[in-house]
């Protein structure tokens, strides 16, 4: 059959989806199609998919390649750019340049969305020939700059000092002091993402340049929040020349150089230190960053899969990121960003807790910052419970569950809560409350629990309703997967026709059974959470249910929900 061109498109009107389901007009579709394909050159077509390949090619090589290197917003072509620092969260970027008159500066970049901003020079005030030029850092925000330098009012020779982003300018430099400065240099502070524990290096000779015969101490910071004496990192590691100690967001990841330890390729060289059940493990060469030269200033995000670190460019001195060896690589961190408002917009007062579900500790409580902001970090291969509490015990509460089990990329978190009096109509969705897999069993729900249950007791004017919403009711005949656990007998009594042996026609009365498996456990999941509330001292009377299933076609759409529903008593 000799098919005749056709310029129709492929627009699939209602029409033409209709027409489908009959046979002619699936003939028709199906020839418009065809020609349609027909008429698509074949040059357009070899275009189409090599653009379609490049791109996939792309999109995996560098999502996993072993180098990356910055955009040239930070590596401009015409100037040498060195020893870069990160905060925790990816948002600041510090890192140093010769491209001024008068030497090397320090340059400050700000990540908008997905882009580094146009750098610009630091203030003044600690972009200043007294420093110890590549011995900056930050705080896991990216708000506090911490700088070492020789100027006066310190201790004596290079100390730390320490300076606070306030909206667009950085505030007076302050000084460490005693007992973290002394009479020798002290750099490069960095601390775990709780700012509770500060890592440094304490040199006995240093110059803007570079330090010699130093080492690495850690000091903990009391709950007066002054800071306990450092101690000295253990033999292992402070072998006679420790220097650039990096602490990564797991709080057990430790990146130093040193030129006293092997293997060395030379100078110094980048190495990784775990802290494990409370001992140092062995230094183990960083070999991916590593050269002949010296390997020293670097820096990595909370997810810890890449190192920052300068390199030779093809004209000058770049940032380029290492892929680390799993082996080297610190655990990931998440961080999530807490806004806590009242219907107004104005902060509200609260009380934020987190709380590690396997040992059922709580592991920080504190309250949100003026503005009603909060951040933290959470650490993979946990499972952690976030709440955020009002003052008042009529007023609504936040919480959430992280399950960080899985090794896959940590996303940042942002949290908007909205603390208010309950009313009439509020409906709360309890995200920390969820069955064990393929049951009616709560998994972690103490805590959630208790919040509820105080919460439903002090508003006695009202009733509560609580529903239990599934999203992906599966049935079957048999048994196929362990999530069908409810079954469904179904009898019905037929008559049946038959010839006896002498040739009559006969009946008899016969019992059809048909067994059904289906997954719908909202009304037992219900009355779980019903039957704990009232072992809290909720009155029943008080609670109502409601429940509902239905179909999901999509796997990653299908879920248990748990809600509150306020209603006003008649």
């Amino acid at each position: 059959m000799l098919l005749k061109h056709s310029s129709v498109p492929l627009n699939f009107t209602p029409a033409c989806r209709w027409a489908c389901l009959t046979r002619k007009g699936f003939v028709t579709v199906t020839r418009k199609i065809i020609a349609n394909f027909i008429y698509l050159k074949l040059q357009t077509m070899k275009q189409i998919l090599v653009t379609v390949c490049l791109s996939l090619l792309f999109l995996i090589g560098y999502s996993q390649a072993k180098i990356r290197k910055l955009p040239t917003s930070i590596n401009n072509p015409s100037m040498n750019v060195f020893a870069p620092f990160i905060s925790l969260d990816g948002s600041t970027l510090l890192f140093t340049s010769d491209y001024a008159d008068d030497g090397t500066l320090v340059y400050f970049s700000q990540r908008e969305n997905a882009d580094w901003k146009q750098p610009v020079e630091l203030p003044k005030l600690l972009n200043s020939r007294t420093n110890f030029l590549k011995g900056y850092s930050l705080s896991a925000d990216g708000k506090t700059i911490y700088i070492s330098s020789i100027k006066s009012g310190g201790v004596g020779g290079y100390d730390l000092w320490a300076s606070e982003l306030k909206g667009a300018s950085w505030g007076e430099l302050k000084n460490l002091f005693l007992p973290i400065n002394t009479k020798s240099h002290e750099a490069c502070a960095t601390f775990t993402t709780d700012g509770n524990t500060l890592y440094f290096m304490r040199c006995e000779k240093m110059s803007m340049q570079k330090g010699e015969r130093c080492k690495i101490f850690v000091s903990h910071k009391k709950p007066t929040g002054q800071w306990e004496d450092p101690t000295e990192l253990p033999a292992n590691v402070n072998t006679g020349n420790s220097q650039t100690p990096r602490m990564m967001a797991d709080a057990e990841t430790l990146i130093f150089s040193s030129d006293k330890i092997l293997p060395n390729k030379g100078g110094m060289d980048l190495y990784v230190t775990k802290l494990q059940n409370g001992a140092w493990s062995d230094p183990l060469p960083i070999e991916v960053a590593n050269s002949e030269k010296d390997d020293q200033y670097v820096t990595a995000q909370a997810n810890g899969r890449y190192l920052l670190k300068e390199a030779p460019g093809k004209f000058k001195s770049e940032i380029v990121e290492y892929l680390l060896p799993d082996d080297l690589r610190p655990r990931g961190v998440m961080k999530v960003d807490l806004n806590a408002k009242d219907p107004t917009g104005a902060p509200a007062s609260a009380y934020v807790s987190i709380t590690d579900l396997f040992n059922n500790k709580r592991i920080f409580s504190g309250k949100p910052e003026a503005d009603g902001s909060f951040f933290f970090y959470l650490l993979e291969g946990g499972a952690y419970e976030l709440s955020v509490d009002p003052e008042e015990g009529s007023f609504t509460y936040y919480s959430k569950q992280y399950d960080l089990m899985e090794n896959t990329t940590l996303r940042n978190d942002k949290v908007e809560v909205v603390l208010k009096q309950l009313s009439d109509g509020d409906e709360l969705i309890l995200e920390a409350l969820h069955f064990k897999p393929n049951g009616i069993e709560l998994d972690h729900a103490t805590s959630e629990l208790r919040r509820l249950s105080r919460l439903i007791k002090s508003s006695p004017q009202l009733n509560f309703e609580i529903q239990v919403l599934l999203s992906g009711f599966v049935e079957d005949s048999v048994q196929s997967v362990p999530d069908l656990t409810e079954m469904v007998i179904d009898s019905t009594n037929v008559i049946l026709e038959a010839v006896d042996t002498l040739g009559q026609l006969v009946t008899r009365d016969s019992l059809l059974v048909k067994t059904m498996y289906h997954n719908d456990r909202t009304e037992k999941q219900v009355n779980t959470i019903i039957d704990q509330l009232v072992t809290l001292g909720v009155d029943r009377k008080n609670l109502s249910l409601f429940v509902n299933a239905r179909p999901e076609e999509v796997i990653e759409n299908r879920r248990t929900t748990v809600k509150l529903v306020a209603r006003a008593k008649k």
